[in-house]
């Protein structure tokens, strides 16, 4: 399976699953073409998953340093559960060809609200096992997702560090198909496991309030969003993506 393959795999293996836990087949599709690329959003809405989003960008530029012809093409899934108890899926791979180099980047993890800590011990024994497989450096690859999604004035990120940063050298491509496709399912089976559990009005506020983070994260702290809009990226698309269903103030 190479690059291409993985990114079409890896939609089929979202979209797959959101449609299968909100027990639909009604997928929205918008396309948002702009002068440096284009993006595409696929969204399906439910009872157990309120809103799960799968895109993908592709933008097409010069390298700010080389002046090479540079490619971004990166995908991204995300899913706001309506039981709080089940955590909140953050899913994004980078792909950069310039010139005659490739690199990755992106990770897998989620936001936990109000998870049960066994369900969170669960994902992060599953990755561990794939990256040990793989032979590469967990710990380090750990690390480097801790304090991801976070606010300078925040307490704690709002990310469980339970998944991993992804690994950004082309030798280490095994790796990231595996944890990226894998952990697509991993997270399917907490969704399974947690989306009848019971919940308080507390879990619920706690919910809600998360959903305001991660917009204000993106919004104030996560640097390509802004660079996004500046290339034409329409807030309409980033919003339908990346977003909650509602946000309550």
């Amino acid at each position: 399976m190479d690059v291409q393959e993985y990114k079409i795999a890896a939609q089929e293996t979202a979209l797959e699953g959101f449609k299968r836990l909100n027990n639909t087949n009604q997928v929205e599709y918008k396309k948002y073409d702009f002068p440096a690329g284009s993006w595409e959003v696929s969204v399906v809405r439910g009872k157990v998953l309120e809103k799960a989003t799968f895109s993908r960008v592709k933008i097409f530029t010069k390298h700010p340093y080389t002046g090479e012809d540079t490619q971004f093409d990166t995908i991204q899934a995300k899913a706001y559960p309506a039981n709080p108890k089940v955590p909140i899926l953050l899913f994004v791979q980078e792909h950069m060809i310039s010139g005659d180099k490739t690199f990755f980047s992106g990770m897998v993890d989620v936001a936990p609200v109000a998870a049960r800590e066994e369900h969170l011990r669960f994902l992060d024994a599953e990755i561990k096992k794939i990256v040990e497989k793989h032979g590469a450096d967990f710990q380090a690859l750990r690390k480097k997702e801790e304090n991801i999604y976070k606010l300078e004035q925040w307490a704690k990120p709002v990310n469980g560090a339970v998944g991993i940063h992804m690994p950004t050298e082309k030798e280490l491509f095994g790796l990231i198909r595996d944890a990226g496709l894998n952990w697509l399912k991993l997270y399917f089976t907490v969704v399974e496991r947690s989306k009848d559990e019971p919940y308080t009005s507390e879990d619920i506020a706690l919910r809600n309030s998360i959903w305001i983070k991660i917009m204000q994260y993106y919004y104030l702290g996560d640097i390509s969003i802004n660079a996004a809009v500046k290339i034409g990226i329409p807030l309409e698309g980033i919003d339908l993506c990346l977003l909650a269903p509602t946000l309550q103030f």
